[in-house]
């Protein structure tokens, strides 16, 4: 399993196999803690090889900078059929965040799970402005 895609965006949709992404971002500034990010979208795209097929399951985790999970894991399953090209199959996923609570300044991460297997961590820092 590959992964193509995965990054943070103010918005993503996942259209007859296309993988639209607008706003791709790492950090948010805020004035005050805590504070509330009103929406936001982890993409990922991922190929899997015709030796891959099969079941898989799938975890995201959004974690602190001292690895405390801000919200429940997102989890799935995935069916992987047989490659049309022969070659491999690609999947588009898309998660919508909405009303995300951030309680302090700092380093926070998605993290990503394929088969109870950490394949990719995605940062995002979350900064005090004045």
């Amino acid at each position: 399993m590959e992964i193509e895609i995965f990054t943070l965006a103010d918005f993503a949709q996942d259209n007859h196999s296309k993988l639209t992404i607008v706003g791709t971002f790492d950090s948010i500034n805020a004035q005050a803690f805590p504070v509330v990010h009103p929406a936001c979208h982890v993409a990922t795209r991922l190929r899997f090889s015709d030796k891959e097929i099969g079941d898989h399951t799938l975890k995201l985790r959004l974690i602190d900078d001292a690895g405390k999970e801000v919200i429940k894991p997102i989890e799935g399953n995935l069916n992987i059929n047989r490659p049309a090209n022969g070659q491999f199959s690609s999947v588009n996923l898309v998660i919508n965040f909405n009303q995300l609570k951030f309680e302090k300044p700092g380093r926070y991460s998605f993290e990503l799970y394929i088969d109870d297997d950490w394949k990719s961590g995605l940062p995002l820092f979350l900064k005090k402005i004045e």
